[in-house]
């Protein structure tokens, strides 16, 4: 059954994949019932996930973009069905943290206790991401893992899109709170986790999202994992 408008459908926790639970368990093509854009990774935590147009992408750890079959499973991912209410026009947005600053300003008309997807096409001077190595069994945690399978890429002078999402407070055991973007470049060649940036211009289109819809894997594994783990300082360390 498709995902209905407004609805931040998600895929296990961000939380059970930073400890370690890379297992996917929803098909790329029942994944796309749910969305038309978002962010995730694919199993065994084998490069990031891009959704856009309603096509998902893969950004694996050599940095190459793929289409990857419906068959294969995800084991973490956000995603919604993008309906535009409000653009927003931007020029010499010179960092990460300074876009972050923006789009928090703007969408605390409407109330920051909301989810919000947002959509930014643009030309971006510079562009900063990350993949990773596909990981093997027996899995560490995510913090471990990126301190060794960690893969930056520096881009200049790419026009492309920005795929990002917001979550309240109220869902840090679920998500991280605030700002999440990845980036797929127009000739689908670039992309991944958005590390900085440097945006020369663009417009940013923002997406109320009142509803949301979790999904949890129904594996044994899952079912033991510890979450009484404070784990605020990991997230903030892969995610940020």
């Amino acid at each position: 059954m498709n995902t209905t408008k407004r609805t931040l459908y998600q895929a296990a926790l961000l939380q059970s994949l930073v400890l370690g639970h890379y297992e996917g368990f929803i098909p790329v093509k029942e994944l796309m019932g749910h969305g038309d854009y978002g962010i995730g990774t694919f199993d065994s935590l084998d490069g990031e996930l891009v959704m856009v147009d309603g096509q998902v992408y893969q950004v694996n750890g050599k940095g190459e973009v793929k289409k990857p079959e419906g068959t294969v499973k995800v084991p973490f991912a956000d995603v919604f069905f993008f309906e535009p209410d409000r653009t927003l026009p931007l020029e010499h947005i010179g960092s990460l943290a300074k876009l972050r600053g923006e789009a928090d300003d703007f969408i605390n008309r409407w109330g920051k206790n909301y989810f919000y997807g947002i959509r930014i096409h643009g030309t971006f001077e510079k562009m900063y991401t990350r993949s990773e190595k596909a990981q093997q069994k027996p899995y560490r945690r995510l913090d471990e893992a990126m301190k060794t399978d960690q893969v930056e890429f520096h881009f200049e002078h790419t026009t492309g899109t920005l795929i990002g999402l917001y979550c309240p407070a109220f869902m840090a055991s679920l998500n991280m709170p605030g700002w999440h973007f990845h980036y797929l470049s127009d000739d689908k060649s670039r992309g991944g986790h958005v590390m900085d940036l440097f945006l020369e211009k663009g417009t940013a289109e923002f997406c109320l999202l009142s509803d949301f819809s979790l999904a949890l894997p129904k594996s044994s594994s899952f079912g033991k994992i510890d979450f009484t783990t404070d784990l605020a300082g990991a997230v903030k360390t892969v995610e940020g």
